[in-house]
């Protein structure tokens, strides 16, 4: 578990949210039962309990709790998930108005519009549920500004457009900030030929702790962060799998201040991870890209700009592709680099069934990174301790777990 540092500190309040509970005053319902009617319903308490079954219809829900006893939507049984259907185009499936609400264990789908989106402004949650076929954004907030939002232990499968999004585009009209995107797992989005089709976005001036999310088979970029003016907007990305884009790079950096670290990016249609002077922003500053492994991108391991860039370094990744593109950008003014590893298909034990553990004796087990600041991984893709000194890439030895899952 994230300790409370004193940089991570907005985060800690969220997770004490979802932690502390006062007395829980419970009611359970079933299909037949008008499920938008009890959630808004105060007398029915501070946990509402879904049984198994299809509910129909959609849900403003306007009733939230408080800091330490937060409204519970759950299902009874994930292992027989409680499924909200929306058949219209009027509304979203569940529209989250309220404050202090934790949304967990339902299904959504198929419909044709978005799944969930939060228009509250504190501490919000969603947590081991399931989207299936949605043809709107399964999780988004991008209406009103946001502090404390948990999106966890979700799957997202075949979505017809981005699966989550958050933040505004403009950066002005709201912020989303206290975001841990964590443990979901995202396969196949598709999206019109005038969409992009990510699998997780943050918008400009937004901060997030993107960590251990498995994206696969986008169209666009798997995860996207935008960066923000305010350089202590910190956005961490690391411990994700990321494969597949069809039409983008797996990682891609609109911006900093990020860091960007122990993530495995492979086979996507650009690069591993790309940073892009998005909008010509010029906020490609502060941005850490370290102990990544990329393989087999078409564009290169990790790309960047020929201009525009401040304070960026690439520490100790290790890469490899079957193009001519080269593995890592040459030097250049606003970049530093030290102990890339750019080798061929030696480097990973098995690379085409996701096992990126380095090959005894070869060059990525033989070089360990001289290079040293506090923003450098203490463990890797899998959470195992890192040596010192560390190896270059996303795993460390290949012992313990070696294959992706």
């Amino acid at each position: 578990m994230t300790s409370c540092t004193l940089r991570l500190l907005p985060f800690c309040g969220l997770l004490l949210f979802l932690t502390v509970h006062r007395q829980v005053v419970a009611m359970e319902i079933g299909p037949n039962d008008d499920f938008c009617r009890v959630i808004n319903d105060p007398m029915a308490g501070n946990e509402v309990i879904l049984g198994p079954g299809n509910y129909y219809g959609s849900c403003m829900i306007h009733r939230g709790g408080e800091t330490d006893r937060p409204l519970i939507i759950r299902a009874k049984e994930e292992a027989d998930r409680p499924r909200i259907i929306y058949n219209g185009h009027t509304a979203n499936v569940l529209e989250v108005w309220a404050d202090h609400i934790v949304i967990k264990g339902l299904a959504f789908g198929p419909t044709q519009v978005d799944a969930i989106r939060i228009r509250a402004n504190k501490d919000v949650a969603v947590i081991d549920c399931e989207f299936v076929k949605i043809g709107g954004i399964a999780v988004v907030a991008n209406q009103s500004s946001l502090h404390g939002l948990v999106v966890s232990r979700n799957l997202v499968r075949n979505s017809n457009a981005t699966a989550m999004y958050f933040g505004c585009h403009d950066g002005n009209s709201c912020q989303v900030s206290s975001i841990i995107i964590e443990k979901n797992r995202i396969e196949g989005v598709t999206a019109a030929a005038n969409e992009i089709g990510y699998g997780i976005q943050v918008k400009l001036n937004s901060s997030a702790i993107i960590r251990d999310n498995t994206v696969k088979d986008t169209k666009g970029p798997g995860i996207m962060v935008y960066g923000a003016y305010d350089t202590s907007a910190e956005i961490l990305i690391e411990r994700n799998f990321v494969s597949g884009s069809r039409t983008s790079s797996g990682i891609v950096i609109g911006g900093g201040p990020v860091t960007v670290r122990n993530n495995i990016a492979l086979f996507n249609a650009d690069s591993g991870i790309g940073l892009e002077d998005y909008a010509q922003r010029g906020l490609l500053r502060q941005i850490r890209v370290g102990f990544n492994s990329v393989y087999a991108n078409k564009a290169g391991g990790i790309t960047v700009p020929r201009r525009k860039l401040a304070g960026t370094l690439l520490v100790g990744n290790v890469g490899w592709n079957d193009s001519k593109a080269p593995v890592f950008p040459p030097e250049q003014s606003g970049l530093s680099e030290s102990d890339n590893i750019s080798c061929d298909q030696t480097c990973f034990a098995d690379p085409d069934n996701n096992d990126f553990s380095p090959i005894s004796g070869s060059a990525l087990d033989r070089n360990v990174v001289k290079f040293r600041a506090a923003w450098l991984p203490e463990d890797d893709f899998f959470g195992n301790p890192r040596k010192s000194p560390p190896r270059a890439g996303a795993m460390e030895s290949s012992g313990g777990r070696r294959r992706v899952p």
